[in-house]
C-alpha cells in the first residue's frame, strides 16, 4: 500500500480553525486502524507472513497521519511567516 502525500496546497485559503478541523478528521482514520490492527498483532498468534504484512499496514498509517501533521504544521508556519 503506497502512502498518499497531503499537500499543503490542500490548505491553502483556509482558516487556521479549518485546517485543524480537517487534519484531526484526516488522521483520525489511520490512527484507528492503526490500534485495529495493532490489536490484532497482540491477540492471535499469526503466521511470520502475515504479521508482517499487519505491521506494513500500521506503518503506512502511521506515515499517512505523520505527512497530514507535517503539511498541517509548514502550513501554520508560512501562514504565521507571512503574517
Amino acid at each position: 500500500m503506497e502512502v498518499s502525500k497531503p499537500e499543503v496546497n490542500l490548505w491553502i485559503g483556509k482558516s487556521a480553525d479549518d485546517v485543524l478541523a480537517e487534519a484531526f478528521h484526516e488522521i483520525r482514520d489511520p490512527i484507528y486502524n492503526a490500534v485495529g490492527h495493532l490489536s490484532v498483532l497482540k491477540s492471535v498468534e499469526l503466521p511470520a507472513e502475515e504479521a508482517q504484512q499487519y505491521i506494513n499496514l500500521v506503518l503506512n498509517q502511521a506515515l499517512y497521519a505523520k505527512e497530514i501533521i507535517e503539511s498541517v504544521y509548514q502550513y501554520m508556519n508560512e501562514k504565521r511567516e507571512g503574517q
